[in-house]
């Protein structure tokens, strides 16, 4: 009988309990975390959820249980659904449809961090090699379309009864728990990385033209008794405030930036996202966190756009994975390794952040004999995870031992904590050159630099690593960020700043939605974009507008 293959249905029970026992560990070990809190679950009960799972994946995979494309399609999702299972248990990552989006947006030199030799290895052994058994084991398909019709009704049917079985006495307990942890679904294998990685790939690639809505033309510098500003925003990259000694950390990560004048240190700001994908058109757009949808803002004009409405000369140089859209309209350019310009600082795992110096270095010295008013942009890599011992280079190493691998389950909490707040010391060292880059040309125009990062990081608290996590559970590590930023003494003569009220400024919890108006302001964007009760420069400075409201 086995030389003729083994039955179908019996290969198709193999499969869906791998599923179930192996595949889904985020899922059933979530779900089993939340029983161990509740005093009133019975012991029965705590034996059904497997039961739950094996027979709605049964009733899902029935779909796909016919010869022609059973195996393949099932050796797919074998293989990607122990990716998705590696990444979800060590990193403790959700597959929804923000993560899916970040995927999509990852470059090559950003996903080869996540790749490593445990990473490959578990895939292997829990995707490859279960995959190739399925494709090579015989498999005896029913001969009569009836004989399998009635099997497949038979197999249905007894899923189907199992689970009203266990929901007829359990199902209000299944209701709360589902009501309350809404999240499980968001961890079940293979719907979660399927069905939001179709929405994400139809959003990306398949979308509907949308008509463009472009807002803030009449914009305008307003500041007719200013010099030419030359101003720098350094869009950061998973910092977390909670490592940042000004924010209560034991440690000193701004070792550079402590030595400024005029330089303001600002309390954890929360963020719009906890990934790039989001947080950044969010904080660029008008709509803020609470009305943010991500087809609305990408095709709507956004802060670059007004800023460069308004008659400022606007770039965004970027040393990371893009700007995710907010730069597509104006002089835009990520920098590559390849270029001679950045011999020495460069390597496998990409380039360190020197590159945007010295691209800003370049541009600072053209825009100023232009003597023209300009805004430049700097996406840096920042504290981009898992590979923290690459963002920055050994001399500028302060912490050790350090994590040195991509492996962060190899190393301990130490060593992953002081590669991380190596690269904050970095960063900081990358600021305190724009500063001084700034320092430069402050008597001729005013300059200022603004810092602010996309979204946190999870170091190990709480079992969680890297970021990504959905925003309504998310831990404060991933929604709170640093934001600092530096006023020469021209810029704040010219924009009458009142300094010593900036530092009081420095005490408030702001968020990313303040960020868009802000900029607006300090820059004398006037437009009716801008809204004054979220710009938190307002309140310490005296605008000097003209007699004119628009062109």
């Amino acid at each position: 009988m086995l030389k003729k293959g083994l039955p179908w249905y019996v290969v198709f029970y193999i499969v869906v309990l791998y599923f179930t026992a192996v595949l889904n560990q985020q899922v059933m070990g979530h779900f089993y975390s939340i029983l161990d809190k509740s005093s009133d679950i019975s012991f029965i009960f705590s034996l059904t959820p497997p039961l739950v799972l094996f027979s709605a994946l049964t009733i899902v995979f029935l779909f796909f249980s016919f010869k022609f494309i059973f195996k393949g399609f099932m050796a797919f999702l074998i293989v990607t659904g122990a990716a998705v299972n590696y990444f979800a248990n060590k990193y403790g990552i959700i597959f929804d449809y923000d993560m899916m989006v970040n995927i999509l947006d990852t470059n090559p030199n950003e996903a080869k961090g996540y790749i490593s030799l445990s990473s490959c290895i578990y895939i292997f052994l829990l995707g490859v090699i279960p995959a190739l058994i399925l494709c090579m084991v015989k498999i005896r398909w029913s001969n009569f379309f009836f004989k399998g019709v009635f099997q497949r009704l038979v197999i249905l049917f007894v899923a189907i009864i199992t689970i009203v079985a266990i929901a007829v006495p359990f199902y209000q307990t299944y209701a709360s728990i589902g009501r309350n942890n809404n999240i499980l679904r968001k961890e079940l294998s293979p719907y979660n990385y399927v069905y939001y990685g179709y929405k994400a790939v139809k959003q990306k690639y398949f979308k509907k033209e949308v008509k463009f809505n472009k807002f803030g033309t009449e914009s305008f510098i307003d500041n007719p008794f200013e010099r030419p500003e030359l101003f720098v925003i350094v869009v950061g990259e998973t910092a977390r405030a909670a490592n940042f000694s000004f924010n209560g950390y034991s440690r000193n990560t701004t070792p550079y930036t402590d030595k400024l004048n005029n330089f303001l240190r600002f309390a954890p700001v929360a963020t719009c996202g906890t990934a790039t994908a989001v947080s950044v058109p969010c904080m660029f757009s008008l709509q803020g966190r609470n009305d943010y949808d991500e087809e609305t803002v990408k095709n709507s004009s956004n802060l670059t756009d007004l800023i460069k409405y308004s008659g400022y000369d606007v770039f965004w140089y970027d040393n990371d994975s893009g700007c995710k859209g907010v730069c597509n309209r104006i002089n835009n350019e990520i920098l590559s390794a390849s270029d001679p310009d950045f011999k020495g600082l460069c390597n496998a795992d990409g380039c360190y952040d020197e590159v945007l110096v010295k691209r800003l270095e370049q541009r600072l010295k053209i825009q100023a004999k232009k003597k023209k008013s300009s805004v430049i942009f700097l996406h840096v890599i920042g504290s981009h995870g898992p590979s923290y011992f690459a963002r920055s280079p050994d001399d500028k190493k302060i912490f050790f031992p350090t994590c040195n691998g991509r492996d962060l389950e190899k190393c301990s909490r130490e060593e992953i904590v002081n590669a991380y707040d190596n690269t904050l010391v970095y960063t900081d060292y990358i600021l305190s050159k724009v500063v001084k880059l700034l320092k430069n040309y402050q008597k001729d125009f005013g300059t200022g630099m603004f810092y602010i990062s996309d979204h946190g990081e999870s170091l190990g608290e709480l079992g969680l690593y890297l970021h990504g996590t959905p925003y309504a559970i998310a831990p404060e590590e991933q929604k709170e960020v640093p934001m600092m930023s530096f006023l020469s003494d021209s810029f704040i003569k010219d924009h009458n700043i009142d300094f010593n009220c900036m530092k009081n400024q420095e005490k408030i919890n702001f968020s990313q939605d303040n960020f868009y108006h802000s900029m607006l302001g300090i820059l004398d964007v006037n437009t009716k974009y801008y809204d004054k009760n979220k710009d938190f420069f307002l309140k310490c400075r005296v605008w000097n507008k003209s007699n004119i409201s628009s062109k």
